[in-house]
């Protein structure tokens, strides 16, 4: 069976086109296709693994009791507390996506077709070009003539999906471009891309997220940029970075951060017609974030929004209100939704929206086990794939060393969507973003264990 084929046409509906028909009908239901893509590979995984099952190792067999039991942890809780309708949307928002891990840990495809679709990643940063130049030249002028100045920004989405009036996935949009500017550089460090396809893509990359304003992919890009290219190679022939290499990249990465906060707040003043100072509007912000008494008005009929740090102390107060238990399990999926067809309960509880990042909303739904499982999922398979010297150059071919140079790539991608877990709630709910996470957290699988014992391996 060519599981490939299907994995490719699961990568267009996601991250193309669920996204545009959502963006241009305005019909919500296309973003269940990701869902259903996921749930249609689960069905075709036994078929795949029938007569072609590969042993598991002690790593993957810990992965799997791991999620296995999350899952069964936040379905037992969801049913008992929440009802079948809230569960079966919960799982949609939260625990669909993920089901994609599981099936690559347990052998839908292997290293050849996971090389062939991260390159058909390159194709899809590619096609958010026309798409943002369409929405800059197009809709934002639109917008801005029916709404006003400010709230032009989060229509530039790309084909991540959202609402041409409202705003979408502009962060999804941007962490894709994090994800592309990783696996250039790494590609470029271990000598399968030129300086001029390198800086191609930074530029492109750099200039998504300063356009759609996403401010953690413009802040902390230079950080995971630098991290990736400081990590470890599969390769013998690529050397270790000395220290005077890091020094550099400090000072590079302290000039382009101050760089880049220099444009976003000179973009927030133009906008908002504010008269602060630059670094006083950035400190502005970081003080939102780090405030514990957040409390964001809603609007257009919205419920009032904590803050991020605003919403952990919350939890930690009010999750003991039905017990410890509850602290500990959670509440059940979709708990903390704050509108839609199925509100949660502890929204409406409370009558605020609790989840305004992916942490809050798991300690809400799945409790403190859950998304102590959740993390560390995320960090045995990070801390158990990084690259080892093994190969020699001669021994691969092109397409081997790009697919082997992109596991720093898809290291750096992940602990950057661990961070962001504080931060907003893309891990949680956003179904273009969870496939890109748990993509690069299969693919790291597939490529160690591709990689065990010095096993040569083929992207043909």
């Amino acid at each position: 069976m060519n599981t490939g084929a299907y994995f490719q046409v699961y990568v267009f509906v996601t991250l193309v086109f669920s996204g545009l028909a959502q963006y241009f009908t305005g019909v919500g239901a296309f973003l269940w296709l990701p869902f259903l893509m996921t749930i249609g590979m689960v069905a075709l995984l036994p078929l795949q693994t029938r007569y072609n099952f590969k042993q598991l190792d002690r790593l993957e067999i810990m992965i799997i009791v791991l999620f296995v039991g999350l899952f069964a942890l936040a379905l037992a809780s969801s049913l008992l507390q929440e009802g079948i309708k809230p569960t079966i949307a919960g799982i949609k928002n939260s625990l669909g996506i993920p089901l994609l891990l599981l099936c690559l840990v347990l052998g839908f495809c292997r290293e050849s077709q996971i090389y062939r679709i991260t390159e058909k990643l390159y194709w899809v940063f590619y096609a958010q070009i026309p798409v943002i130049a369409y929405q800059i030249l197009v809709v934002v002028p639109a917008r801005v003539a029916a709404q006003g100045k400010m709230d032009s920004w989060d229509s530039v989405v790309g084909t991540f999906g959202g609402s041409m009036n409202s705003g979408g996935n502009g962060a999804s949009m941007g962490l894709f471009a994090m994800l592309i500017m990783l696996m250039k550089l790494s590609e470029y460090k271990h000598g399968v891309a030129s300086l001029k396809s390198l800086l191609f893509h930074l530029t492109i990359g750099f200039a998504i997220a300063i356009v759609a304003q996403v401010q953690f992919v413009v802040l902390f890009t230079p950080i995971f940029l630098m991290y990736v290219f400081i990590l470890p190679s599969y390769i013998k022939e690529i050397k270790p970075v000395n220290m005077k290499t890091i020094i550099i990249g400090i000072a590079i990465i302290t000039v382009l951060v101050g760089v880049f906060i220099t444009i976003l707040a000179v973009t927030y003043s133009n906008q908002y017609s504010a008269k602060l100072g630059i670094w006083d509007m950035f400190m502005d912000n970081v003080g939102y974030i780090f405030n514990t008494h957040a409390i964001i008005e809603g609007l257009h009929g919205r419920v009032d929004e904590l803050g991020r740090l605003t919403s952990i102390v919350f939890w930690a107060e009010k999750s003991t209100l039905h017990g410890v238990v509850d602290q500990l399990f959670g509440y059940g999926l979709n708990s903390s939704n704050p509108g839609g067809d199925t509100p949660g309960y502890v929204s409406m509880l409370f009558n605020l929206n609790v989840g305004s990042t992916a942490l809050a909303i798991y300690l809400w739904e799945i409790g403190f086990v859950g998304t102590s499982f959740l993390v560390l999922i995320s960090l045995l398979i990070i801390w158990n794939s990084k690259p080892k010297p093994l190969f020699s150059k001669n021994d691969l071919s092109i397409a081997d060393i790009k697919l082997l140079s992109r596991q720093p790539a898809f290291i750096g991608f992940t602990v950057a969507g661990l961070v962001t877990l504080p931060y907003a709630p893309l891990l949680a709910l956003i179904p273009v973003y969870q496939f890109q996470f748990y993509l690069c957290l299969g693919a790291m699988l597939i490529i160690r264990k591709a990689t065990m014992n010095k096993r040569y391996i083929s992207c043909i």
